[in-house]
């Protein structure tokens, strides 16, 4: 190769990476901003209340079936005594980083594209909330592809029978 070629992709490689890393940093400062509120620090009432607690499952035939089509509740037993390791805690943390990262550079031309097809048919929002149990037990904010439209009723099924919902 012509030294011209070899410095043209020395500089293509700099700048990419110099993009990559600036990118990581203004997205890892915008999470860490936008951290209390996907946990819902400022909303108590919406927090989890086993948050922090060893938790068993109690089978009990007066409750209604879960998900799972099974009939019981959760009770909490005890404050949690796990403590991360070290893997647990950096090792870990580093890869899912790292890949996610990878991943979102990777497959960021399916999500505008995905973005478009969803704004295109519909004219809602592209994003759709909705609240997870994390790790812990707390809550958090997960956003994902709308895939429903905005008209769509919001119903609820009962032991197979199909229910508008009220509230």
């Amino acid at each position: 190769m012509e030294d011209k070629t070899k410095r043209n992709i020395k500089t293509a490689v700099k700048v990419t990476g110099l993009a990559l890393g600036a990118t990581y940093l203004v997205m890892r400062h915008i999470a860490k901003k936008q951290y209390p509120k996907s946990v819902y620090a400022d909303q108590p009432e919406e927090q989890n209340p086993m948050q922090g607690r060893k938790v068993v499952f109690k089978e009990d035939t007066n409750d209604p079936v879960n998900a799972d089509g099974k009939q019981g509740h959760l009770e909490a037993i005890a404050n949690s005594t796990h403590i991360p390791t070290f893997y647990e805690k950096y090792v870990k943390r580093g890869f899912d980083i790292g890949l996610s990262f990878c991943g979102l550079v990777v497959l960021a031309p399916v999500y505008v594209a995905t973005a478009i097809a969803i704004k295109k048919d519909d004219q809602g929002p592209v994003f759709f909330r909705q609240k997870r149990v994390a790790q812990n037990k707390g809550y958090f904010e997960l956003l994902k592809f709308r895939s429903m439209s905005v008209n769509t009723p919001n119903l609820l099924f009962i032991k197979g029978e199909k229910m508008a919902k009220t509230a």
